[in-house]
C-alpha cells in the first residue's frame, strides 16, 4: 500500500517530495504489487482527477455517482480529451518510471503473484500464496485505493475547502495509510502531508518526514506555509456561518428597502403619528418594540421623527452589537443619502 501511497501518488503524481533513485526503485517496486497499472498510466490519470475534479473530464468523477468513482470507471474505456493536456514530461525522464512502465505487466503478475506463491510452496500450500498473498491481497489494496475515489468525495469534513467534494475523515486515513484527509489534500495537493495536523493519522507523512531528516534519499520535502493553510481554515468557518445565518431572520435586505427623502421621513411621524425613528440612514418602525426597549418607552419616543443617530452610537447609550443587529429587524425605509447629510 505504502507504493501506492508514498510513491504513485505523493512522490511521481505530485511531486510533494524528491527522491533519489534507489527510493524511487524501491517505490516503484512496492507500487507495481499494488495491481493498478503503471505509475504512468496511474499518475496521468490522477493528475487529470486533479485538475478537472468533479467533472466530466474527470475519470473518476464523483458527480458520476459512488460506485462509478469506487470502481465503475474502470471498466470502461472512455476517451479523455484533455489527458494530452496533462504534463508527463517528468515521468518520461525517469528511468525508474519508463522501465516499469515498459515491463510492468511481467512485473506485476512475478511479483505480485508469482513471489508469493513461490513463498508458501516452501510449506507446502502454493496455492494459498497465490489466493491469500496474492489475489486476496491484492484486491484489498484495489478497494483501500478505491475509497479515496468514493468515499473521500462522500463523507467527512471539508475544514480547507467547499470547491470540491473532497472530505476528509479518520477512519479513511486509517484504512489507507493516512490518504483519508483527502479534503486538505484538493486543496494543496504538493503539500507531502494529507494528515496537516499533529494529532492527523498519516503514517505516509510520517514515512517521508523519516527519511528527509534520517537518510539522504529524500533531499527536500514540500510543505505548504502555515499563514495559508490558515487562511483556509478561516475561509470555511465564514462560509459554514454564513450558511448557518441562513436558518435566522436578519430583517429586509436594506437593497429591497423604499427609499425616501428626510421631510417625507418627518411628515409620516407629523400627519400620520409613525412611530418612526431613524439611525443612520434607516427608517426603524419600532411600535412593537418600544415597550421592550430596555430604557423604556420615553426615550424612543423623545426621537420619533427625528435623526437618533448619535444618541443611539453613544450620545445615550453605546449600544450592544446585538443591539445594533437587532435594529435590521424594524427597519422600513432608507433615507436619501444626500437629504440625510443636508
Amino acid at each position: 500500500m505504502f507504493g501506492i501511497t508514498v510513491g504513485y501518488h505523493r512522490l511521481w503524481s505530485h511531486r510533494a517530495y524528491e527522491a533519489e533513485l534507489p527510493l524511487r526503485v524501491v517505490l516503484g517496486l512496492l507500487g507495481t504489487l499494488g495491481f493498478q497499472g503503471s505509475i504512468k498510466w496511474w499518475v496521468l490519470r490522477h493528475r487529470l482527477h486533479h485538475r478537472w475534479t468533479d467533472t466530466e473530464h474527470d475519470p473518476y468523477s464523483a458527480a458520476k455517482g459512488f460506485w462509478f468513482s469506487h470502481m465503475g470507471w474502470i471498466f470502461k474505456r472512455p476517451h479523455y480529451p484533455r489527458l494530452k493536456l496533462v504534463d508527463a514530461s517528468d515521468l518520461n525522464a525517469d528511468p525508474v518510471v519508463r522501465f516499469q512502465h515498459k515491463y510492468y505487466v511481467l512485473l506485476a503478475l512475478s511479483c505480485g503473484l508469482g513471489i508469493p506463491t513461490m513463498i508458501a510452496s516452501l510449506w507446502g500450500d502454493a496455492l494459498g500464496g497465490f489466493l491469500y498473498g496474492g489475489i486476496l491481497s491484492r484486491t484489498i489494496i484495489w478497494h483501500s485505493t478505491f475509497c479515496i475515489n468514493s468515499f473521500a468525495h462522500w463523507a467527512g469534513e471539508q475544514l480547507y475547502s467547499n470547491e470540491v467534494s473532497a472530505r476528509g475523515n479518520l477512519l479513511l486515513a486509517m484504512m489507507t495509510h493516512g490518504e483519508g484527509y483527502h479534503n486538505f489534500h484538493h486543496e494543496f495537493p504538493k503539500d507531502f502531508r494529507n494528515g496537516y495536523r499533529l494529532c492527523d493519522w498519516d503514517p505516509s507523512k510520517w514515512i517521508i518526514f523519516t527519511l528527509h531528516k534520517l537518510t539522504n534519499q529524500v533531499p527536500n520535502v514540500s510543505r505548504v506555509p502555515e499563514n495559508e493553510v490558515r487562511k483556509a481554515m478561516v475561509n470555511m468557518e465564514i462560509i459554514k456561518a454564513q450558511e448557518k445565518s441562513k436558518k435566522y431572520d436578519w430583517g429586509i435586505d436594506p437593497s429591497s428597502l423604499p427609499v425616501i427623502t428626510y421631510e417625507q421621513y418627518k411628515q409620516k411621524q407629523e400627519q400620520e403619528g409613525k412611530e418612526w425613528i431613524l439611525v443612520d440612514e434607516y427608517v426603524l418602525d419600532v411600535s412593537s418594540f418600544k415597550d421592550d426597549h430596555p430604557g423604556g418607552a420615553k426615550i424612543l419616543k423623545n426621537y420619533y421623527g427625528k435623526d437618533s443617530t448619535k444618541a443611539f452610537h453613544g450620545g445615550l447609550n453605546d449600544h450592544s452589537k446585538a443591539a445594533n443587529t437587532m435594529t435590521a429587524m424594524f427597519r422600513v425605509a432608507k433615507i436619501e443619502k444626500s437629504q440625510k447629510e443636508e
